[in-house]
């Protein structure tokens, strides 16, 4: 479909940012990973706000059930909510990806408490608009997660599918299963939930998701001008953001910050 071919045309530059960012060749330590994970976190959580707000958009999540309008969508959205809200962890134990992922930080020495303390806040009934100017972020990922909310406010499944298809890095695990493996030798000491968390991200994003999500944006936007031209936007921006959360990280694992 040349308006896919088009968008893609457009975020190139941006993709190809992110992908050579320098933020990869300055992980090079277990250390670097824990400052990493520390402000990633908060993308982690995100991406399911993007999920289930897509889940409400393409299924039926309401009572009396109505068909959805788009069935093949709402199978692909319905199979990534199953993956990503009770996945398998490495004991045979149903998981969140957040939840695996706050494992696998533990593992490592990460400091959870700050994310754990903002989802209380979030559980407690803080509107997050209210939380992101009350909690002492870095302002890149302030940034980021006001994107990621006001996505979702619109309302409009072509913009959150835009979102959630571009905006989204494919780069981490396998450099983080090289960093995390040395480390291993190194400390003679073994992270069998952090591997198992990455090797999983690979398997579950890998294979066809990617065509689906492509597929999910194209019947999203159907024919319409404005809703492709709306859908790029969001993608740029989508990458603008992630590629500042990435500088913000590099400068914090740089000064040996960690939250």
């Amino acid at each position: 479909m040349k308006e896919i071919t088009t968008l893609e045309a457009a975020i190139a530059p941006y993709r190809q940012q992110l992908r050579e960012h320098s933020l990869y060749q300055s992980l090079g330590s277990l250390g670097d990973v824990k400052t990493f994970m520390e402000q990633h976190v908060y993308a982690v959580w995100d991406f399911m706000s993007l999920l289930k707000s897509l889940q409400q958009q393409l299924s039926c999540v309401q009572v009396p059930w109505t068909p959805p309008a788009h069935p093949s969508l709402s199978r692909f959205i319905n199979e990534i909510v199953l993956g990503e809200e009770s996945d398998i962890d490495v004991n045979g134990r149903a998981i969140s990806h957040y939840d695996m992922y706050l494992e696998a930080m533990k593992e490592v020495g990460a400091n959870t408490k700050p994310i754990q303390d903002f989802l209380e806040k979030i559980a407690s009934g803080k509107k997050i608009d209210v939380l992101l100017l009350e909690t002492p972020l870095e302002a890149a990922t302030k940034e980021f997660l006001s994107f990621t909310f006001e996505t979702i406010a619109s309302g409009a499944p072509h913009k959150v599918a835009a979102a959630f298809t571009f905006g989204r890095e494919d780069l981490i695990p396998d450099m983080f299963i090289e960093i995390v493996g040395k480390a291993a030798k190194k400390n003679e000491t073994t992270y069998p939930k952090f591997m198992y968390y990455l090797h999983r991200h690979i398997e579950i994003d890998g294979g066809e998701h990617g065509p689906l999500s492509l597929q999910m944006v194209s019947e999203l936007c159907g024919n319409s001008a404005q809703k492709w031209k709306e859908a790029q936007e969001i993608a740029v921006r989508a990458l603008q953001v992630r590629i500042g959360l990435w500088d913000s990280i590099e400068q914090k694992m740089a000064a040996g910050v960690s939250v």
